[in-house]
């Protein structure tokens, strides 16, 4: 299960999104199962989605602090 804040991409080929970047800000139910919508904000698209969570895959987040060694 993904938690809020999390950073995915659309990494199915026939999603008109595909590709795109962005970052879970709900989750809304049961699509079958064991799949879930989740609520995705995409800052390029300044709009939030409802996208199946088996579409999506997680992320290295971009802005996270760098670790000093």
């Amino acid at each position: 299960m993904m938690e809020l804040q999390t950073v995915v991409m659309v990494n199915h080929p026939g999603h008109p999104f595909n590709g795109c970047v962005g970052r879970v800000v709900g989750r809304r139910g049961n699509r079958t199962e064991d799949d879930i919508w989740l609520l995705i904000y995409f800052a390029s698209k300044m709009r939030s989605y409802l996208i199946p969570e088996s579409m999506v895959s997680v992320q290295d987040r971009q802005d996270a602090p760098m670790k000093l060694r």
